[in-house]
């Protein structure tokens, strides 16, 4: 009889056990992820957490490089159903031309959960991104109060060097920089797009200073751009660190090892940086939401999710622990393209916060050495 109690409650804590054991670690599951590209330290980065965290939690990730092609996302996608997997988190190429490649994956019941950039569909249940264009406005208007404190107003040639005018999120950053420098009228603001390519961007920085001389700033889509723009300035003999005559103020959304360097070395002043280490973890999580819950489990626009509502936690990887400090939070949920948008928040990055190690360029120091 003794024996016959031990077991059943021996099972019934088995029940109660699995019961309330969240429902992630009851399945291993098994994700695409496909990246915009991976052409630089912020996609490795983020591409590393998203692993990391995959590990942490007993799934399995596979990754593909979509190398800025939409031909290449769109077979990579169909690969990744081929495979069999439970569910892919994305960065689109463009908006417009894969968005039947997500509806498509849909129809196959593989849900898709974007990250840094979106794709017009509501096929997509949840995009996971901060405010492009807010960014880039508030570091414009880092430089408007840098040329106002130094010059005493705001005027001169700034060069703004930006992404892919087809990508969404390199679009809004560029409008948002123009956008506040347009209010100014003793402002000269000449654009280019380098669809994120250093040496373009060098080229387009170099013919604009021969052309119109020393700029008084120069903003970026990222830190690539902002380097590429940089290296102008040094051909042309105009790289001068801050607190000198003439030095050239230089901000750009992003914050890579070497930009952090640069700052330091007070060539380079602001960056804003995305939490993209936690990009692919959140949208892993939505997908577990959705696969476990449906969409309609998810926080419904209009809401705002704080860490006290979620958290990202995971173990310490390589010397980092990239989920100790839910950077980005809180989260307002919005409507994109007919779809949710998880609006997280950024990081503006200064000479007094270079060693923060929230800020993702420290920990590509030790990911990517």
């Amino acid at each position: 009889m003794m024996k016959r109690h031990l077991l059943v409650s021996l099972v019934l804590g088995l029940m109660v056990a699995l019961v309330c054991a969240p429902a992630s670690l009851a399945k291993e599951y098994y994700f695409g992820h496909d990246s915009l590209y991976m052409g630089d330290e912020w996609m490795k980065v983020c591409d590393k957490a998203i692993h990391f965290y995959a590990q942490d939690q007993g799934w399995r990730v596979i990754t593909q490089n979509a190398d800025f092609k939409v031909e290449d996302q769109i077979k990579q996608l169909r690969y990744f159903v081929e495979l069999g997997v439970d569910g892919i988190i994305w960065s689109p190429v463009d908006a417009q031309a894969t968005a039947a490649i997500a509806e498509w994956c849909k129809e196959q019941g593989v849900p898709t959960v974007t990250y840094n950039t979106d794709v017009n569909t509501d096929a997509v249940a949840i995009n996971v991104r901060f405010g492009s264009y807010e960014a880039s406005q508030q570091l414009a208007y880092e430089v408007i109060a840098y040329l106002e404190e130094t010059y005493g107003k705001a005027e001169g040639v700034i060069i703004s060097v930006q992404g892919d005018a087809a990508n969404d999120a390199d679009r809004e950053r560029a409008e948002g920089y123009k956008d506040v420098f347009s209010q100014y009228p003793g402002i000269t603001l000449l654009e280019y797009y380098t669809k994120s390519d250093a040496a373009t961007a060098q080229r387009n920085t170099f013919a604009a200073v021969q052309q119109y001389g020393r700029p008084v700033a120069i903003v970026a889509q990222n830190d690539l751009n902002a380097r590429g723009a940089m290296t102008a300035l040094e051909r042309a003999g105009m790289l001068v660190p801050r607190g000198e005559e003439g030095h050239v103020f230089v901000a750009c959304i992003g914050a890579a090892p070497d930009y952090i360097e640069l700052i330091r070395e007070g060539y380079a002043d602001r960056g804003l940086v995305q939490p993209n280490v936690f990009y692919g973890p959140l949208a892993m999580h939505f997908l577990t939401v959705i696969l476990e819950q449906g969409e309609d489990a998810l926080p419904p626009v209009g809401s705002v999710v704080t860490a006290d509502d979620l958290q990202i936690t995971g173990g310490v990887h390589e010397g980092v622990a990239p989920w100790d400090v839910q950077v980005w939070a809180p989260a307002t949920v919005e409507e994109a393209y007919g779809h949710r948008w998880f609006k997280v928040q950024g990081m503006l990055v200064t000479p007094d916060n270079l060693d923060d190690p929230t800020i993702w360029g420290n920990a590509a120091k030790l990911w990517l050495k």
